[in-house]
């Protein structure tokens, strides 16, 4: 059993790629709409040809021009295959138009056979691209004509020849079982390819934020991606913001080439990322500078974590094999619970710099109000 299904899902899959061009293209997307539709019409339609054929009618013979239909459909995959998706999509729809008015007026509308008129308007849009919406148009207009034409002319009243009216009434709930199903699985099949789109669409999205609040070099989160973080630190209570930066950055670009200065660069930045772990956040600010929001902490408890990260980089930068010494300086701006953030970054930016001015390699912080520093 489990072979079978696996056998039909391969079938039904390749089937349903046949003539659809790799690109997601809204054509491509109708190409293989429109496979489905004749691989489901053709096995749902196959059995009404023996239906047809057991109960007969007059010639020709209802059995026969139905068989013509399903080579109708058949037919739509290898037109398909061959570009021709719209002479595919066109002649799926005009042979049932035929075919199941047709039989109305061989069996009469009491046998039903023009309830499957009613689903011509939605294989319209699921088989022709929205740039075809003329096709679409004119082929519903059609449906809609035939059917006024079934309810009015007299012709369909009753079946041809005296036909039984029993073989009548059986047709037709053959007929209204066949239209809910038909309609019932075109929606199925829209709901499950609406959720599917809906789905892409968020992982889309998703991926695209995060793009948005991500530096691609480095893979920290940017200015835009950091900024609800330092929100959410404020609200929450004290916090603290430390800017870092990478010591003579310009000498080791000189030395080993901007290439190698951007490995660097995001090598550092995982170091910088690791050694906080779950204490904070890591982002990149600009350039060679980084911005570690640490949430919930005191100014000495800051300190000491960022003095940590910058002992990790210096001992993982001074092993052998390293071609530069790197290190980092780092100003670290403690506030209170709702402090603003721009004050901060200002006394994290002043701290910062006479880090750098006290020789580098060096964590000096203060809490906005005080005066005192590490």
């Amino acid at each position: 059993m489990r072979r079978l299904r696996a056998y039909v899902s391969t079938v039904w899959s390749t089937l349903s790629r046949v003539g659809v061009d790799p690109n997601p293209t809204e054509e491509a997307r109708a190409v293989a709409a429109g496979n489905r539709f004749y691989i489901l019409a053709v096995a749902a339609s196959l059995p009404w040809v023996i239906v047809l054929a057991v109960i007969g009618g007059p010639e020709p013979a209802p059995a026969a021009t139905h068989a013509v239909m399903v080579l109708a459909w058949a037919a739509g995959l290898w037109f398909n295959r061959l570009g021709m998706s719209l002479l595919a999509a066109t002649l799926a729809l005009i042979a049932p138009l035929m075919q199941y008015a047709y039989l109305t007026d061989v069996y009469s509308r009491d046998a039903a056979f023009h309830l499957h008129l009613l689903a011509i308007p939605a294989l319209c849009f699921a088989l022709f691209p929205s740039r075809r919406w003329a096709l679409r148009l004119s082929i519903g207009i059609l449906a809609a004509a035939v059917l006024v034409a079934v309810f009015v002319l007299p012709t369909f009243d009753s079946p041809r020849d005296g036909y039984a009216i029993e073989n009548v009434r059986l047709l037709a709930s053959f007929n209204v079982v066949s239209v809910l199903v038909l309609l019932y699985t075109i929606a199925a099949f829209n709901n499950f390819y609406y959720q599917r789109e809906r789905t892409r669409n968020a992982i889309l999205l998703t991926e695209a934020q995060a793009a948005a609040q991500t530096d691609s070099l480095t893979e920290s989160l940017n200015r835009r991606g950091i900024a609800p973080v330092i929100q959410h630190a404020s609200r929450t209570g004290q916090y603290a913001l430390a800017l870092v930066d990478l010591d003579r950055f310009k000498r080791i670009n000189d030395a080993l080439g901007h290439g190698a200065g951007d490995v660097v660069l995001a090598n550092v930045a995982r170091s910088i990322a690791r050694a906080v772990g779950d204490k904070g956040t890591v982002a990149r600010w600009g350039g060679e500078e980084f911005l570690i929001v640490l949430p919930k902490v005191s100014l000495e408890r800051a300190l000491a974590i960022i003095e940590h990260v910058r002992a990790e980089v210096e001992d993982e930068y001074a092993m052998d094999g390293v071609a530069e010494r790197v290190t980092i300086s780092a100003g670290v701006a403690h506030g209170r619970q709702y402090a603003p953030r721009d004050e901060l970054l200002r006394l994290a930016d002043a701290k910062l710099y006479e880090a750098k001015a006290s020789g580098r390699n060096l964590v000096l912080g203060a809490a906005i109000g005080a005066s005192h520093h590490d």
